[in-house]
């Protein structure tokens, strides 16, 4: 029945008017914002479970409708006036409780398992956090909040489920932590997060990560901007998988995001951790010393989307996995100034730490590569500058490769087996 409704609102797509018309795809108590333009046809799989809207895929069972004005569901609000915030928890709503009082430190507890409801913050407090403690899936609204805590984190969920993050489009939002404290981040999910939306989110770490997910974290194709202005250790930090597994990774399907001033890398999909870009730009402006732009313990793949690298730390790597790294489409273009870095990395452990999977191999099948390389060799470390550096298996069967050597203590490509039979190579020597 499901399944036959999507292909009736389909349909319906066809003689809606684009100019501004958004479709609206509903599940539980939160929703995904498309424009009509953009979805195109919905492609159902084979056995019809999951379905492909604008690049982002569904199970079926999980719609409830698509609609072409924006829901309106129940919600609990949460709005931060300076040292004091308002909860409202509709009567419609049960199993949620607020502890907090009308303090700026709201904590919330939920003990419902049945019904997915969303929490909306917004307004403007500079000693205030949002905590929220439960066992089941839910979506937080940022609707235009600025919240700044000097207790711990700012936002902080307990739930060790699916959390979707709606950054409400048209608004800006500003999450910033303490300097001392316990907390993993300045925004922390205990589960695994989906951020969406087509508003702005910018984040500060001050006292370790920006924003921090026990498992997975996935940008989804609705997102709009993710501004990291700094973070005292990784922008965003993800992770903790399994051996041979694909279950926990970063993701990022679409949105505009730019990383800077990080004190270690500006993404880790850590402790077998998987990287996965199919879309958007990526900004990665690597400046600590020994630091990485996007990190991953297992597999990278790279199907689409821009990477842009601007490395100006000392013995750092804009793109390492430590397992094998797969590039079969987008562009990666990358300015490499300090010495010792490495523009594009796969990397061999030979110490066995029991979280990463032992590599060094990468395949480069159709992704566009453009790099510039000013350092040479760093002192303090001995570290050498590559473009491109596989400490085990290179391989190249299509896609584009320019690397541009300003220094003579630098090399564009290294790898201890190099098998090129397809692609172009400028300012490469074969």
């Amino acid at each position: 029945m499901k399944q036959t409704l999507i292909s009736l609102i389909a349909l319906c797509l066809t003689s809606v008017s684009v100019n501004g018309q958004n479709a609206y795809v509903c599940h539980g108590y939160g929703y995904d914002t498309y424009s009509v333009a953009d979805i195109g046809d919905m492609t159902f799989s084979a056995d019809q479970t999951t379905v492909d809207i604008a690049g982002e895929t569904y199970d079926v069972s999980d719609i409830d409708s698509i609609t072409f004005s924006e829901p309106q569901f129940p919600m609990i609000t949460i709005v931060y006036d300076g040292t004091t915030a308002t909860v409202n928890i509709p009567s419609s709503i049960t199993g949620v409780t607020c502890s907090s009082g009308t303090s700026s430190h709201v904590v919330i507890t939920s003990t419902n398992t049945t019904t997915e409801y969303m929490y909306s913050l917004s307004g403007n407090s500079t000693n205030g956090s949002f905590t929220l403690n439960g066992s089941y899936k839910l979506t937080v609204q940022l609707a235009g909040l600025k919240l700044i805590s000097q207790k711990g984190a700012a936002i902080d969920i307990e739930c060790g489920k699916r959390i979707d993050c709606l950054v409400k489009a048209g608004t800006v939002n500003t999450l910033s932590d303490n300097s001392s404290g316990e907390q993993k981040a300045a925004f922390y999910t205990k589960g695994h997060i989906e951020f969406k939306g087509g508003g702005t989110l910018n984040v500060k770490g001050n006292l370790k990560h920006a924003i921090a997910a026990k498992e997975y974290l996935i940008l989804k194709a609705s997102f709009g901007t993710l501004n990291i202005l700094s973070a005292v250790s990784d922008g965003i930090h993800c992770g903790r998988g399994e051996k041979g597994s694909g279950h926990n990774y970063f993701q990022m399907n679409g949105g505009n995001v730019t990383i800077s001033q990080c004190g270690s890398d500006c993404i880790d999909s850590d402790d077998y951790g998987c990287a996965k870009i199919k879309g958007g730009t990526l900004n990665l402006n690597i400046s600590a010393t020994d630091g990485k732009g996007l990190k991953c313990d297992s597999i990278l793949t790279v199907n689409g989307g821009e990477i842009i690298l601007n490395i100006t730390g000392a013995a750092s790597e804009g793109i390492c996995t430590s397992y094998t790294g797969n590039f079969k489409g987008g562009t990666i273009s990358g300015s490499l100034t300090a010495n010792g870095t490495r523009g594009i990395r796969g990397k061999n452990v030979t110490k066995v730490t029991g979280t990463v999977r032992l590599g060094g191999n990468l395949n480069f099948n159709g992704t566009d590569i453009n790099l510039t390389l000013s350092g040479g060799t760093d002192t303090s470390t001995g570290n050498k500058s590559y473009g491109i550096i596989a400490d085990k298996t290179l391989t190249q069967t299509a896609g584009d490769i320019t690397i541009s050597v300003n220094n003579s203590a630098a090399t564009a490509i290294s790898a201890t087996t190099d098998t090129w039979t397809g692609g172009q190579r400028n300012g490469v020597s074969k």
